[in-house]
């Protein structure tokens, strides 16, 4: 496998475009960061998400890379959802006691405007803490700080294994 790797590496090196180089630099750096623990999940590290928990509301950013550009040079939809559900999810993770976690029941997404930019920024904030569930709401911004997109997500609280 290792062969292979070094492989493919070097050959997107030769015969890749500029971008083509760009990706394979924020993969790799993405996951260097996953293996000095800088990033706590490969989804984390593919996007270069930086997270921060103040003032009871959770915020990620990340840059807008060719990695989650669709084929229109916008951030794609999908990426957009799981920015949200990370953000969401990253806020429930900071409120809950250390026994318990979450898993996602529901997500409701609103997209308003294109994913363009330099970076987007997702805040998440709390709509309601019940005993078994957990409701949030999340919107992120372009960089000239416009709306693109508004969610609301509910969220099962289970015990953590």
């Amino acid at each position: 496998m290792k062969e292979e790797i070094m492989q493919l590496t070097e050959e997107i090196i030769s015969t890749g475009t500029e971008e083509d180089q760009v990706v394979l630099d924020l993969l790799l750096k993405g996951l260097k960061q996953k293996q000095h623990f800088d990033k706590g999940s490969y989804i984390g590290a593919l996007l270069h998400a930086d997270g921060e928990y103040k003032d009871q509301e959770f915020t990620i950013t990340i840059p807008n890379t060719p990695i989650i550009q669709n084929a229109l040079h916008i951030v794609h939809g999908g990426i957009t959802a799981t920015l949200l559900d990370s953000a969401m999810g990253g806020l429930v993770h900071h409120i809950l006691p250390p026994d318990k976690a979450a898993v996602t029941t529901e997500i409701k997404i609103n997209y308003v405007a294109p994913g363009i930019g330099k970076e987007l920024t997702c805040k998440a904030s709390l709509i309601h803490k019940g005993n078994k569930t957990v409701v949030t709401e999340g919107k992120v911004y372009r960089d000239d700080g416009t709306l693109i997109a508004h969610s609301t997500a509910s969220f099962f609280i289970i015990n953590r294994k």
